[in-house]
């Protein structure tokens, strides 16, 4: 397909680690992509160091028909989205539909919930090799690994390998989008002048359960 024509979603939650959002979601913007960073809902989402991101949208208001690709960032941030079924329920559908779904670091995570990695040769980091195997996947220690519309990469230090791979992906394969993809307002930036720090606390009272809240934090000089 013509780049210009590739709508993307990059998705967001609490703890994901910064290179493995922005650095894909800017690449891709650079080509003339279409990308959109989608989450839970339209708030302010803190990284494992305090980047904060707003989406463009909130999972609930997308629908996959509009995507061509849904990039998954690491960090833990794939923790987090597996508690929104919702989240979950969009990559599978974005898969099936044919359209691309690249995963780095702990994003095999979402493959092994969204129940996609079986029989497919994928990568991850080290650390959850183990959940995609016994989600069945077969485990390859490289930096990235391309089996049909799944791409897969490992680290942040894998990333240049990893977007490479997926514009080429992009170039190749046939829209698979069969509706626009509008958003209203100007596409999330990588600009900001406060910290997002994340404090966590109980869900309610006398409750031993908890939640996770995102505070503004000091001002970037």
């Amino acid at each position: 397909m013509n780049l210009a024509d590739a709508q993307i979603a990059v998705l967001a939650e609490n703890m994901y680690q910064e290179l493995e959002l922005w650095y894909p979601l800017l690449r891709l913007r650079e080509e003339g992509c279409n990308v959109v960073v989608v989450g839970p809902a339209e708030q302010t989402y803190a990284s494992k160091l305090g980047y904060p991101v707003k989406p463009d949208l909130a999972i609930g208001n997308v629908d996959p028909a509009a995507f061509d690709a849904v990039v998954i960032p690491g960090g833990f941030a794939p923790e987090n989205m597996r508690r929104h079924r919702p989240m979950i329920d969009f990559v599978r559908k974005v898969h099936d539909q044919g359209s691309l779904v690249a995963a780095i670091c702990h994003a095999g995570w979402i493959l092994a919930s969204a129940e996609i990695a079986r029989d497919r040769n994928v990568t991850c980091v080290a650390l959850i090799k183990d959940d995609v195997i016994h989600a069945g996947g077969k485990y390859v220690d490289q930096a990235v690994v391309r089996d049909g519309n799944i791409i897969t990469s490992r680290l942040p230090s894998d990333l240049h390998v990893f977007c490479k791979e997926i514009l080429a992906y992009l170039e190749e394969a046939p829209r698979k989008a069969t509706k626009p993809l509008e958003v209203s307002k100007p596409r999330v930036s990588a600009c900001y002048t406060h910290v997002a720090e994340l404090s966590q606390g109980p869900r309610g009272t006398a409750s031993a359960d908890y939640t996770t809240v995102v505070k503004t934090g000091p001002r970037i000089a």
